[in-house]
């Protein structure tokens, strides 16, 4: 009898054990003293270090608890970020570098930007002004050395959401304008990870803005071209009007029709002229440089090639405004 009650007898259930956590490969440090936990995987690094660059990380570290769990006898730090995330930070903090601000590894600086945001790092700010001197400037000859360049930049979506939460506007202005020669429909649909699937989008905010500040951008285009290319006079000092020839005497007048005919040939988005103003613009000037074009004068293109220099200027100071980000 007592061996029956014994076989029925309530059993508990084992302790469950805790999930297994995984060093990380480089970064597992044989004299570090404190481990960072994500997810889980955890690294074994300095305190010392993580103090010295992050008053964030330093508070955190203060105040952990001697008795609470350890890691290869190390106070824990448990964070909330991905192991690929925090090993980007981490190299950044021992390394000294900015892994080159290769921006074909874009995963790595945007994890190095929210990263050093969060934990108020000094970093950010040196982060931040080689991002905006080398793909999303604030000055516009430094756009046009980008341009130059034809670097494969990432998706301006993505640096845009990226420039919000981390609130760092300055790179908005070239991001908004960047995004704003891709198609409507890419726009409106969002980018797609090629690696992930995911769906990025602007937020309707953002959307908004974007939409307003693009419709700017065309009607500016579209007032220089009335302005100064449709009917445009030939210079005080034009050369071609001192020629006895009546026909030769119009060379300049017609090599700026030829140029108009060119640019409003394209303003319905035959090509991707009339989604970038700023080309459409600089390639008004060197169209006249061609060997297949007409062209006008010394003194006509100087003129105009100084009020092309002018428009764009404008142009690029109005990016803010139009795109509503002051």
């Amino acid at each position: 009898m007592d061996d029956d009650l014994a076989s029925n007898r309530y059993n508990s259930p084992a302790p469950l054990s805790p999930p297994a956590l995984t060093p990380h490969p480089d970064l597992c440090l044989p004299d570090g003293n404190i481990a960072i936990l994500t997810d889980k995987t955890y690294f074994i690094v300095h305190e010392g270090l993580l103090s010295r660059h992050s008053p964030v990380l330093q508070q955190l570290a203060n105040s952990l608890d001697p008795d609470a769990q350890r890691i290869e006898s190390r106070p824990v730090l448990a964070l909330e970020d991905t192991p690929q995330d925090m090993a980007f930070f981490l190299s950044a903090l021992y390394d000294g570098v900015l892994l080159n601000l290769d921006i074909a590894n874009f995963a790595a600086l945007s994890a190095l930007l929210r990263l050093t945001t969060k934990y108020q790092v000094k970093l950010r700010s040196s982060l931040l002004r080689e991002l905006q001197r080398t793909h999303w400037p604030i000055e516009l000859h430094q756009w046009d050395t980008r341009e130059e360049q034809a670097a494969d930049n990432p998706h301006p979506i993505l640096v845009i959401n990226l420039a919000r939460a981390c609130d760092a506007p300055r790179l908005l202005p070239s991001s908004f304008y960047d995004l704003s020669r891709h198609s409507l429909s890419e726009i409106a649909f969002g980018h797609v990870d090629p690696q992930t699937g995911v769906v990025h989008k602007l937020a309707p905010q953002d959307l908004m803005h974007l939409l307003k500040g693009r419709e700017h951008a065309s009607r500016f285009l579209s007032t220089f071209i009335v302005n100064e290319l449709e009917g445009r006079e030939p210079s005080a000092n034009c050369l071609s009007k001192r020629l006895e020839d009546p026909g030769q005497r119009r060379t300049c007048q017609a090599a700026f029709e030829s140029v108009t005919f060119e640019i409003l040939r394209d303003v319905n988005g035959v090509t991707h002229r009339s989604s970038d103003p700023l080309l459409a613009m600089l390639d008004a000037e060197v169209m006249q440089t061609r060997d297949n074009q007409l062209r006008a004068c010394e003194y006509c293109r100087a003129e105009f090639g100084a009020v092309v220099d002018n428009a764009r200027q404008e142009f690029w100071s109005k990016l803010p405004v139009w795109f509503g980000l002051q």
